[in-house]
């Protein structure tokens, strides 16, 4: 039973004037701090975990490139961005060696640091026998028996094309006036190139050359020069083979766009292009070296979005392998056989933010609800000091549950909703992981989304009709039962469904800014009432214990 001594109509629901002056001065007071700190704290604590975060997060690229088939795994030199924020000249952006297995794209060992020298941030590789070559502008290095061997001289001649094996060496071309053929010479721990002339033959006419590869066959030397024209820009593809001095035609009319790569693909070599404008490619034309002519074999990539907007061909053992990077870190691996993609592999790439930001960032959110808490608790007490307890109607007496037992019992009846968020809500945030795959869902995302979100709505609404259910005709929901409050109507009856129902679905605008503004209507109303309440004609009040 409550307190008191007589049976009397409910007063006006404070002990005096001063206790209702004081109260509402409190509350006020209260309320509004509250309200200001559930919109500032989660801001600086986002603030506080996400630059730090960003401080020492990094980016890792691979330079696909350069990168290189050896040994049944694939090679590439990563770099990595370590912004310095406090003073951005002293950021660092390590070179390292990684490898990772063709089946998975997995990690197949440790990486490799490079040392990172004047400006050249993309050493080749280059396979050779058993040596794994790093080549730079200003020296070489090699790979073999698990240890990076650094030599001395070896400073690559100027204007040269990328790397290539030649004769068991690696070799380049030189571009300049005299073009000539160098190739490393490596004793001990000394490198240097040793170069012999080496013509071209390009026709004048055709326009100027703007890059050259170069693969080794089993007839030798096949080159491969793109030329384009100033006015109209327009670009061709052409080869020789190395008993010829004559350049023949691989395609005539390509724009300046064209991303192309020499490969040697079984006994003959083939040059692997693609022309885009913008965008992703969206199909890659692979014209092999015949004797008669060029056979172009056209091949649609699979997937979408930015997953081929860089992309390098790759060879082994007579197997056409596509390689692209698309978010930072990221890579895909594709097998080319029969005109068509047959194999395709991901590798993830490694945000600055990491893979669970997005659960992080909602940990915040969580911080108003501790403050609405702290705010039910804080009230409470003062409620006992200056509030009256009781309720009163036709001579029965029955005291209100406090503010805490109902910001408790509240607690524990949102779980099942947070329940039935929970699915979409971890969904979207591994999505958000990788913006890649988001960005590859192409329009069919938005159906995703709404359609996991709708699913969780209608779980909300039959949780909300069950609960409404036994708070209607029990006055109970599992929170109430396990504080030991109940709602009645008015009357001090079960307020049936309907009511019920009403209710709870209020419960929606009480909870508004972590149901700051229910907790201020319940202390601030006669008879403890939230807008659901004021709205059903219910009240909540403790259970009676059995005489």
């Amino acid at each position: 039973m409550g307190t008191g001594s007589q049976l009397t109509p409910s007063a006006p629901g404070y002990l005096s004037e001063e206790s209702k002056r004081r109260f509402t001065l409190i509350a006020g007071i209260l309320g509004a701090a509250f309200f200001v700190a559930q919109f500032l704290l989660p801001m600086l604590i986002m603030f506080m975990v996400m630059m730090p975060m960003m401080m020492g997060g990094q980016v890792s690229i691979a330079d696909i490139d350069q990168a290189a088939l050896w040994r049944d795994d694939l090679w590439f030199v990563e770099r990595t961005t370590k912004v310095n924020w406090s003073d951005p000249g002293k950021s660092a952006w390590p070179l390292a060696l990684r490898h990772v297995h063709l089946a998975d794209l997995s990690d197949a060992g440790p990486a490799l640091p490079l040392e990172a020298t004047g400006t050249d941030w993309t050493p080749a590789l280059l396979p050779v026998g058993d040596r794994l070559w790093v080549i730079r502008a200003d020296g070489a290095s090699y790979y073999e028996g698990g240890a990076l061997t650094r030599l001395s001289g070896g400073k690559r001649p100027p204007r040269a094309s990328g790397p290539f094996q030649y004769g068991g060496r690696p070799a380049v071309i030189s571009l300049g006036a005299h073009p000539t053929l160098s190739t490393l010479q490596a004793e001990g721990t000394q490198a240097e190139w040793s170069a012999r002339e080496f013509p071209l033959g390009l026709p004048s006419e055709g326009g100027s050359l703007r890059s050259l590869q170069a693969v080794e066959g089993s007839g030798g030397l096949y080159l491969f020069a793109e030329v384009c024209t100033e006015e109209p820009e327009r670009c061709s593809l052409s080869y020789r083979e190395p008993e010829h001095e004559k350049w023949l035609p691989l395609t005539e009319d390509a724009c300046s766009c064209v991303n192309w790569t020499a490969v040697a693909l079984g006994s003959r070599p083939a040059v692997v292009f693609s022309e885009r404008d913008n965008g992703p490619a969206k199909h890659v034309t692979v014209a092999r070296v015949a004797p008669t002519e060029p056979r172009p074999e056209q091949i649609e990539l699979d997937g979408k979005g930015l997953a081929w907007m860089r992309w390098r061909a790759l060879s082994s053992e007579g197997r056409l392998l596509l390689l692209s990077e698309g978010m930072p870190g990221s890579l895909r691996l594709a097998e080319v056989a029969g005109g068509r993609v047959v194999r395709s592999v991901k590798k993830a790439g490694a945000l600055p933010f990491g893979p669970n930001m997005m659960l992080l960032m909602t940990i915040p959110q969580l911080l108003p609800i501790v403050l609405s808490l702290v705010l039910a608790f804080v009230l409470t007490i003062q409620m006992r000091r200056h509030r009256v307890q009781d309720y009163v109607f036709e001579g029965e007496r029955r005291t209100f549950a406090s503010l805490w037992q109902r910001a408790l019992a509240q607690l524990v009846d949102i779980v099942p909703f947070i329940a039935g968020f929970a699915v979409p809500t971890v969904s979207m945030s591994r999505m958000f992981s990788d913006p890649e795959s988001l960005i590859e869902r192409g329009p069919f995302f938005p159906f995703l989304f709404f359609g996991l979100f709708l699913a969780a709505m209608v779980w909300g609404v039959l949780v909300l009709a069950v609960f409404s259910y036994f708070e209607g005709r029990f006055g109970k929901t599992p929170g109430k039962w396990l504080l030991g409050i109940r709602v009645l109507g008015t009357d001090l009856q079960p307020c049936g469904f309907g009511r019920a129902f009403l209710r709870n679905l209020l419960t929606f605008v009480d909870g508004f800014l972590s149901f700051l503004v229910g907790a201020l209507l319940v202390a601030l109303t006669e008879n403890w009432q939230r807008l659901g309440d004021l709205a059903a004609r219910t009240i909540v009040v403790v259970d009676e214990k059995p005489a």
